[in-house]
C-alpha cells in the first residue's frame, strides 16, 4: 500500500500503521527546546567559572597572597647613612603575577628612588616608614598597573627586613 492511498473501511492493520506512526516535527521541537533550556541553566551556573570578575574603581578587590619578594637592596639615603631593605608585596587575587615578576627591576627602582629622598631621622620615626611604604606603594600600583577593570595588581607592601646605618 502506498502513502496516497486510503485505508479501506475493513483494513485494520493500515489503520493501526498510520495510527502509530510518529509526527517529526513536535519531537524535533521539544528536543531543540530541551537543549535550549539545557545550555541557557548551564551557562547561567557556570558563568563564575568561566568569566572573570570585573572591579570598577573603589571596588573592594580580594587579596591575594604575599608571594613576590623583592631581594634585599642597600641604598644611600640622602645624608649619606645606608638602609637595607627587603620588601614583599601582596598581589590581589586577580593580580598577573607572571608579568609582576618580570617587572621586579621597575619595582627595585621604585624602592631606591624613594629611599634616596629619604633621611636618617626621617626613618627613625615610624611615621616615616609609614610615609616612604605609601609612597612604595603607590608606585607600585603604578608600574603593575590595573587588571579586570580598574583592581590594583598590587594591594599592599611589606617591610620584611629593615636596618638603617
Amino acid at each position: 500500500m502506498t502513502a496516497t492511498t486510503r485505508p479501506r473501511p475493513g483494513d485494520t492493520q493500515a489503520v493501526e500503521a498510520a495510527d502509530a506512526a510518529p509526527e517529526p516535527k513536535k519531537s524535533k521541537k521539544k528536543l531543540i527546546i530541551i537543549m535550549v533550556v539545557v545550555l541557557l541553566l548551564v551557562a547561567y551556573v557556570g558563568k563564575k567559572e568561566f568569566l572573570k570578575p570585573h572591579y570598577r574603581v573603589g571596588q573592594a578587590v580580594p587579596a591575594g597572597v604575599i608571594d613576590t619578594t623583592i631581594g634585599q637592596l642597600t641604598i644611600n639615603l640622602s645624608d649619606g647613612h645606608l638602609v637595607q631593605v627587603t620588601v614583599a608585596l601582596q598581589l590581589s587575587k586577580v593580580a598577573a603575577a607572571k608579568k609582576i615578576n618580570l617587572d621586579l627591576p621597575r619595582f627595585e627602582d621604585a624602592i631606591t628612588t624613594v629611599f634616596g629622598d629619604q633621611t636618617y631621622a626621617g626613618l627613625l620615626a615610624p611615621a616615616g616608614r609609614t610615609a616612604a611604604k605609601a609612597q612604595i606603594l603607590a608606585l607600585c600600583q603604578k608600574i603593575a598597573g590595573p587588571v579586570d577593570g580598574a583592581a590594583p595588581q598590587v594591594t599592599a607592601i611589606y617591610f620584611t627586613g629593615f636596618v638603617i646605618q
